[in-house]
């Protein structure tokens, strides 16, 4: 008899895997649960409403309820993060449930809804609490260090990973004294700010992998791809305010990249992260560029 399971998440892996968290839902899908043939709930960003269930890559049902998802008999459930509602409350309640969050307890994970949570971290024993790290390839992500030839800057191109301050000032601060152009790696995920960025990315001090103009899904590179530009990188640099656990961060890591970061790195105890990385991990100090420098 098949054994089913099915995740739930706003990051869609399908067809294209792309930030991080899609990379950890397919990394779980590869590696936890082996025995299981698992399918994939796609949930909307804004109010975690399911809008199309996924299997092998293929869609199965769109617009999917409840009552649907409840007639798949799938064995349990795991929630990639979670957003309180109805939809997703009865889903916990009727089906054995899990749940990945970045730290327990999370103002939006409500315990008792869960027979487990797999967390980066947590403030005290739990019982039904289980300590994860980031999963990543470690057949892809070695060290393998090659002539440094950039900056690496990884992400979807958002307000949140704080691009802009990266790019607005880098020639000066960083280019014209060291010579290493900044290389942007990752795809649009807010066009607008995109469009707010596009216009430092001069091909000399700062370079994308989005192409231009932008496609859908253009400009995400493969595990491989990103482990050839890690190992090629003097630095990897973060300027998002805050990160629950940055995968890009500890793949850095894994090639011996050194990490620049600044900002709230939450799901890490501080005294775990602070002596492996340089700048900031608790909050904002200063511009992440003078850190670069």
């Amino acid at each position: 008899m098949t054994r089913r399971a099915l995740l739930v998440s706003t990051s869609n892996p399908y067809p294209v895997v792309k930030d991080g968290c899609q990379r950890l839902v397919w990394d779980y899908v590869d590696a936890m649960f082996p025995q299981h043939e698992v399918h994939f709930l796609h949930v909307t960003r804004e109010d975690w409403s399911p809008l199309t269930l996924f299997h092998a890559g293929v869609a199965t049902a769109q617009d999917v309820g409840v009552e649907r998802v409840l007639a798949e008999d799938f064995e349990f459930v795991v929630f990639i993060g979670f957003k309180d509602r109805d939809f997703t409350r009865r889903l916990a309640g009727e089906r054995p449930s899990f749940c990945y969050t970045d730290r327990f307890p999370h103002p939006d994970v409500p315990g008792d809804a869960f027979r487990g949570i797999l967390s980066h971290r947590t403030d005290g024993p739990a019982d039904h609490v289980l300590i994860v790290g980031g999963h990543f390839d470690e057949r892809v992500f070695v060290r393998d260090r090659r002539p440094e030839e950039h900056v690496l800057a990884v992400g979807r191109i958002h307000p949140d990973k704080n691009q802009l301050k990266l790019v607005a000032r880098y020639r000066e601060t960083v280019y014209e004294p060291f010579g290493l152009p900044l290389v942007l790696a990752g795809g649009v995920a807010d066009p607008d700010y995109h469009r707010a960025v596009a216009p430092f990315v001069d091909g000399v001090s700062v370079i994308s992998t989005i192409p231009d103009p932008p496609e859908a899904d253009g400009g995400w590179q493969s595990a491989r791809e990103l482990a050839d530009l890690y190992n090629r990188a003097r630095l990897y640099v973060s300027a998002s305010r805050q990160e629950t656990f940055s995968l890009t961060m500890i793949e850095a890591m894994a090639c011996g990249t050194t990490c620049v970061v600044n900002g709230n790195y939450r799901g890490f105890a501080e005294s775990e992260l602070a002596p492996r990385v340089y700048g900031n991990v608790t909050g904002v100090n200063g511009g992440v560029l003078d850190l670069v420098a």
